[in-house]
């Protein structure tokens, strides 16, 4: 599942989200080897896909919407299928987030008289995976009639009901517009939340030239961290994190620097590059067994330099992928300071060599062995490599593609445990 209109789309259609997918067994057979998490495509499929997995509901106009799962053992990942008779052919459903066994679908209606211009009619969807049987929920339609992935975030309680939050930029950098449906209410609600006074500046004086987006906070995920205030994370990749205890009486917005990307700021001369789409380059989720968050960056040296963050070789050009390193961070007390963020690993691919046995039908580039009697070794360092993805399990993931340019037509999932 990983943005809009001409190369923001290879952003949205690589992002991912990661979903616990146990409850899907109404009875673990002993020796069972079916995966605690499973990987999502982040567009769904319109068709039908009957199994355990598939639960139903009535969209606003009474028609039934069923909705299923093909479950795939990560990396491959799993597919959701929606079918109905009122479904918009124009615009596919979305899956817009997920936390533990819940789901938030979008999906848009109004099949006999479906156009373009009908984007605004969406229907938004929780899915449980429960033990006994999957359910789907169809919400109140919420006071702004589209969201996207950047905007809003699933909240679990403990007694099974849980909470949609939504963070609305309103064109204010001191006050956002917080939106909450309870599902016990059954109904949305809708309040302005001031921003702490900002005690910290996480930027240098000087800005270079290209790298003006971090003047300004731009939600690009949403992060669930829970406890009893109901914590819920906007996340600028790039510079910063709005925090908000959402089930709070009155809730506020307090901010939490991020380490900033210093090299591409660095780059050009010191002009920087444009910073854009931040999940081709790093992701953020919350450790709930160490109660901290845990940052991963993918920094790729190229030639010749970018001058946008993500959307490099889109014009044709060659790009040379010289090497690749990813870089972890945790931070358990999510305070105002950098300080705050601890360095805990970091890979170099030069460092690293895949033997023959794995690149058997993988497709990959790989370099001859200098006598017969070596081992076939990949040029791992020259992959072009984006969207690091953390995995519940300690594994980050990487979409490549093999080659110099990111628009060569193989591409596929790495696994770094």
């Amino acid at each position: 599942m990983s943005s809009t209109g001409g190369s923001a789309a290879l952003e949205e259609k690589g992002k991912e989200e990661v979903m616990n997918s146990s409850s899907f067994s109404r009875r673990r057979r002993p020796g069972s080897r079916r995966p605690s998490h499973v990987l999502l495509n982040a567009e769904a499929v319109v068709g039908i896909h009957r199994n355990r997995t598939t639960a139903t509901a009535l969209n606003r106009n009474g028609a039934l919407i069923e909705v299923s799962f093909l479950l795939k053992r990560p990396p491959e990942a799993s597919i959701l299928y929606v079918a109905s008779d009122d479904l918009n052919p124009f615009v596919p459903p979305v899956i817009l987030c997920s936390a533990d066994d819940l789901l938030l679908l979008r999906v848009n209606v109004g099949r006999s008289d479906a156009h373009l211009s009908l984007k605004h009619r969406h229907d938004y969807y929780v899915y449980r995976a429960t033990p006994a049987w999957p359910m789907l929920d169809r919400l109140e339609s919420p006071p702004d009639p589209v969201f996207h992935r950047a905007d809003v975030g699933l909240l679990p309680h403990p007694d099974g009901r849980y909470t949609v939050a939504s963070l609305m930029d309103i064109g204010r950098d001191d006050v956002y517009e917080l939106q909450l449906y309870h599902s016990h209410t059954e109904t949305w609600t809708t309040r302005q939340v001031p921003v702490e006074p900002q005690q910290w500046n996480p930027l240098p004086k000087r800005i270079p030239k290209y790298c003006g987006s971090l003047l300004r906070h731009y939600t690009s995920a949403v992060v669930t961290i829970g406890g009893e205030g109901g914590t819920m994370a906007w996340v600028d990749l790039w510079r910063s994190i709005l925090l908000c205890d959402v089930l709070r009486p009155d809730p506020c917005l307090r901010g939490v620097p991020l380490p900033l990307p210093l090299t591409q700021m660095s780059l050009n001369g010191g002009l920087g590059v444009k910073l854009d789409f931040a999940a081709h380059s790093r992701d953020i989720s919350f450790n709930r067994d160490k109660g901290c968050l845990v940052l991963v960056h993918l920094e790729r040296y190229e030639f010749p330099h970018p001058v946008h963050a993500a959307t490099r070789g889109l014009g044709g050009q060659d790009v040379q992928v010289l090497d690749w390193e990813v870089t972890t961070w945790s931070n358990s007390k999510m305070s105002l300071s950098l300080e705050d963020w601890h360095k805990e690993r970091s890979v170099r691919a030069s460092n690293n060599t895949i033997d023959a046995r794995m690149l058997e039908g993988s497709g990959l580039p790989c370099r001859p062995p200098r006598d017969q009697a070596q081992q076939q070794q990949l040029e791992f360092q020259n992959l072009s490599m984006c969207q690091p993805a953390l995995f519940p399990v300690k594994t980050a993931w990487f979409t490549w593609w093999p080659g110099r340019s990111i628009c060569t037509p193989k591409h596929g999932v790495l696994l770094l445990t």
